[in-house]
């Protein structure tokens, strides 16, 4: 808890001078996302429950199974993607392609993953997702048609938490 607590500030002494300096310039302001207890149909192999195109960066948690593919546009001086288990967890990594883009998948259950900042395409499948994503891009939200009301709930800048929607969702992140 205390790692996600400074990583946390840690970002958001990144994030607020870069926010003051695109209100000068006119870019719109960056944005949030937050996605709570997530799931889809279908597991691991299911659709995406979200699918986050990001300019910024992208904190997870994966309480039950879930797979998480992260791909990064090259980015001078970034670290690029990390996960790591909890006490009960496991979390596997492998090299994955997305079209020209080289990617790592993260799967297993109980992990913590993230991206710091650059360009990211997220793609997360599974159940027991919870996501904070910090920037601008896009998002497409996917829950569970089989139970709607059970699948988790999303927030974009700040608005009303609503539950996921069961036909694909795309929304913008920090229109300004």
């Amino acid at each position: 808890m205390k790692r996600i607590l400074l990583t946390l500030a840690v970002l958001g002494a990144l994030v607020l001078p870069a926010a003051a300096l695109a209100r000068a310039d006119g870019r719109a302001k960056p944005g949030y996302l937050v996605v709570r207890q997530a799931r889809g149909d279908g597991g691991v192999s299911g659709h995406a429950v979200v699918t986050v195109v990001v300019h910024g960066f992208v904190l997870g948690r994966v309480s039950q199974e879930a797979r998480v593919d992260i791909y990064q546009a090259p980015s001078p001086g970034s670290q690029g993607p990390q996960a790591s288990a909890g006490p009960a967890g496991d979390v596997s990594k492998r090299a994955v392609k997305w079209r020209s883009f080289a990617g790592t998948e993260f799967s297993g259950s109980g992990f913590r993953f993230y991206a710091p900042a650059g360009y990211y395409r997220v793609v997360v499948r599974g159940s027991g997702i919870y996501l904070f994503t910090g920037g601008r891009g896009n998002v497409t939200l996917h829950g569970s048609s089989f139970a709607p009301r059970a699948d988790g709930m999303f927030s974009v800048d700040g608005r009303a938490f609503r539950s996921l929607p069961t036909r694909m969702l795309n929304r913008r992140i920090g229109q300004g």
